[in-house]
């Protein structure tokens, strides 16, 4: 049918276009906070594309149903302001093309909800635990600030590097103390040098004229070393399982495993990806009513109440899956209780205009009908 295809694409349209805008304002977010922590040193600035990709599965949590249910809004409410829809509901066009419709567009949302919680969501959250405990096990000489003193890893050497440019270094300071009591404190000075890497990605920091200092002030036995060449070598560690799995990070466990744990944080985390699920269809469904608008109340009229009510659903949802996590409420009763009432509202508000309804409300208020 023409007007179905017309509704359908005009909705879907304008989806895209609210996804589009609230995946970029996210982006922006997350990019600024990868950066300070780039800038920072957390994390090496080769991590910063990767991270930002992988970060989209957290984003698309919110923003798939948020982006239907304002698609919907608006676009229903664009036909009743224009009185578009009077014309459709004149020429015969029954109202259940536009549940059509909404169930087509849900259940496209659902898909791709489903599959990011279910499947992208906990493997996405893996692999940035991955790259970034990998980075501070093996951390890259290349990718360290100029003009900066930087902790390795392992807490036993601070290296400063005065001038970085592609693979060489400038001004280098690297001091070691050597907690072990058969090694001595040493500092090794460098103007220039070069990191390499071979072919089992071990780096190579290669110095030139290099001074080495070991030994402290208290101690007789003080060395004092000049090399043409100084070459250290940092080997790649294998990172294991328990580097980036945390046993109690329920982000990285599928949903099939959340629902097996008893543990407060196992549960609020299960019913809270549930209530991510149902939340696009649920949520369409509610809006189908509030979006029609008066045409001489303006948009607003509509718009104001909807959004209210989405934000109070999904406020209600995060209080539920923090008190939950610590144990202060039971998330299977508060999960049932808040998605049966907006579910429970949403059949109100669909039906509340019907001819049963109307009958009904006539026969309980007739004096309101009469006048």
């Amino acid at each position: 049918m023409i007007i179905r295809r017309y509704i359908t694409k005009e909705t879907l349209k304008t989806q895209l276009a609210i996804l589009f805008i609230l995946l970029m304002i996210f982006f922006s977010q997350k990019l600024i906070r990868i950066l300070s922590n780039a800038v920072d040193g957390d994390i090496p600035a080769n991590l910063v594309m990767p991270l930002l990709l992988l970060g989209v599965s957290d984003m698309a949590e919110l923003i798939l149903p948020l982006s239907l249910f304002l698609g919907i809004l608006i676009t229903l409410g664009r036909f009743y302001s224009n009185s578009e829809m009077v014309a459709m509901y004149a020429c015969g066009v029954k109202k259940a093309i536009i549940y059509q419709v909404v169930i087509l567009l849900s259940i496209i949302t659902s898909v791709f909800t489903i599959s990011n919680i279910v499947w992208f969501g906990p493997w996405s959250d893996i692999q940035q635990e991955q790259l970034v405990e990998h980075a501070k096990l093996n951390p890259s000489l290349a990718g360290l600030l100029a003009g900066q003193f930087q902790r390795m890893p392992q807490g036993d050497s601070v290296i400063y590097i005065g001038n970085v440019k592609n693979n060489t270094i400038e001004n280098v300071f690297i001091a070691t103390t050597n907690r072990s009591k058969s090694q001595r404190p040493t500092i090794i000075l460098a103007n220039k040098g070069q990191i390499l890497s071979d072919e089992s990605n071990n780096q190579i920091i290669i110095l030139d004229n290099a001074n080495r200092y070991e030994g402290t002030s208290n101690i007789k036995d003080f060395r004092i070393s000049n090399f043409n060449h100084y070459q250290g070598i940092i080997k790649t560690k294998e990172l294991k399982e328990s580097d980036y799995k945390k046993a109690n990070d329920v982000d990285q466990i599928s949903l099939s495993e959340l629902r097996q744990l008893n543990t407060p944080k196992a549960q609020a985390e299960y019913f809270w990806r549930l209530t991510l699920i149902i939340s696009a269809p649920l949520m369409a469904f509610l809006v189908i009513p509030l979006s029609a608008a008066n045409p001489r109340q303006g948009r607003l009229a509509r718009i104001l109440p909807a959004i209210l009510l989405y934000l109070i659903y999904f406020l209600l949802e995060s209080s539920i899956k923090a008190n939950a996590a610590k144990g202060r409420l039971d998330p299977a009763f508060w999960f049932f209780l808040v998605n049966g009432s907006y579910f429970m509202l949403a059949v109100i508000f669909n039906i509340w205009d019907s001819l049963p309804m109307r009958k009904l409300r006539y026969k309980f208020l007739p004096t309101r009908f009469a006048s």
